[in-house]
């Protein structure tokens, strides 16, 4: 998510082309399946070996030098996995500087070309960025959760998309974005230079901060923004996280303060979208966001569920279209009743004062009755929301 730092620049250097070939394209999708049968899903060990390496010394804390070989990294995943250049052919997209002959970023693109003539030219995006704070007085930010984790999902959804016996019906694009951490520039300049029209986009999804818990204390939640504009989504949603051993909550972008990850571009231009994150913990933006501090049968479980939400959505006979009034299930309620009841017995822990546990306490108030009656009336949300706003942005 959005932090402080410079962002970099440098000379423009010569365009990187791959030369790929795709396997041939069957007219009927089948399931995600590997040659022999077997469902193929994220894998542990390769998430925890992707983290691993973009997390380590090595990659500067991916700012600098550390962000374009964190984007070299990414190209040869890409060419690895047999995926075409998103850019006119190329995996970079150069985001310029304002001097002639600069850059102050790259974001890097792949696509899988969908199978179904009448559904192929209709695009999904599964994003995350990779960019983190680099190093500060010193000192390594390794930022392993924010955001390596969501490149790590990214990347073992593509490999069980491209090893698969049979592509999707629709296409997908694969994007590593640059430079979330300064004001989401990179997906801003994405939306605004898309390599292709964007009422073809027809949902994005992304992933930032997918293996830990919020605060440190709320165990297997999970939390998934933006149905809110796309209610056609929660079925879908429900479903992949059906057995899981996770805590599935559905939120308002507008708990968030609207737009504070990659997926804010595309909200601002109507395009359905999915936001997954297990909120901001005590590791958020320091040197502690480290790969051995993650919580990786988690991590595993909630790339298997975007694996599987990005795969229905590719093969589904109809896509959700925006919906501008957003509607706000009463399951929002009872995620921001949980998550306050957890908060509250963990106060200690959390450090909450006694201001804080006033707040918690009139909101749970007034959750506890809404949930009991089903519904709420908008002022009430409006207050809800107010109250979950003070303690998530003053607790965390």
């Amino acid at each position: 998510m959005p932090g402080e730092s410079s962002p970099r620049n440098a000379t423009i250097g010569a365009s990187r082309i791959w030369a790929v070939m795709m396997v041939a394209l069957a007219a009927r999708p089948l399931p995600c399946q590997a040659q022999d049968g077997r469902k193929l899903q994220p894998e542990t060990a390769r998430l925890r070996a992707v983290v691993e390496t973009l997390a380590s010394p090595e990659f500067g804390g991916r700012s600098g030098p550390g962000g374009d070989k964190a984007a070299d990294y990414l190209v040869e995943q890409f060419r690895q996995l047999g995926l075409k250049g998103l850019f006119n052919g190329e995996y970079d997209q150069i985001i310029p500087g304002k001097e002639p002959n600069t850059r102050i970023g790259r974001n890097v693109g792949a696509m899988l070309r969908g199978s179904d003539p009448s559904l192929r030219d209709q695009w999904l995006i599964l994003a995350a960025h990779y960019d983190h704070l680099g190093v500060h007085g010193g000192r390594l930010y390794p930022g392993a959760d924010d955001n390596a984790s969501g490149v790590a999902m990214m990347l073992e959804v593509a490999r069980c998309l491209t090893r698969a016996k049979a592509p999707p019906r629709r296409s997908i694009m694969f994007i590593g974005f640059d430079l979330e951490e300064h004001a989401l520039f990179g997906s801003r300049y994405f939306v605004a230079h898309p390599p292709v029209p964007l009422e073809r986009v027809k949902l994005f999804i992304t992933a930032d901060l997918i293996a830990r818990s919020l605060a440190g204390v709320c165990g297997n939640h999970v939390f998934v923004i933006g149905s809110e504009h796309s209610p056609v989504l929660r079925p879908w949603i429900r479903e992949a996280g059906k057995d899981r051993p996770l805590t599935v909550d559905l939120l308002g972008a507008d708990v968030l303060l609207l737009n504070r990850s990659d997926y804010g571009p595309f909200r601002g231009k109507s395009i359905p979208f999915l936001f997954f994150t297990t909120g901001e913990n005590p590791c958020y933006h320091t040197p502690r966001d480290t790969p051995d501090s993650l919580d990786y049968p988690k991590f595993t479980e909630i790339a298997r569920m975007i694996d599987q939400v990005v795969r229905t959505s590719l093969d589904a006979a109809d896509l959700p279209r925006w919906q501008a009034a957003p509607d706000n299930p009463i399951d929002e309620a009872v995620a921001l009743r949980d998550v306050l009841r957890i908060l509250q017995k963990n106060g200690q822990a959390v450090k909450v004062n006694a201001a804080q546990s006033f707040v918690i306490r009139s909101t749970l108030d007034l959750l506890d009755q809404i949930v009991a009656r089903g519904s709420f009336t908008p002022e009430e949300r409006s207050r809800v929301i107010q109250g979950a706003r003070i303690v998530l942005f003053t607790v965390l």
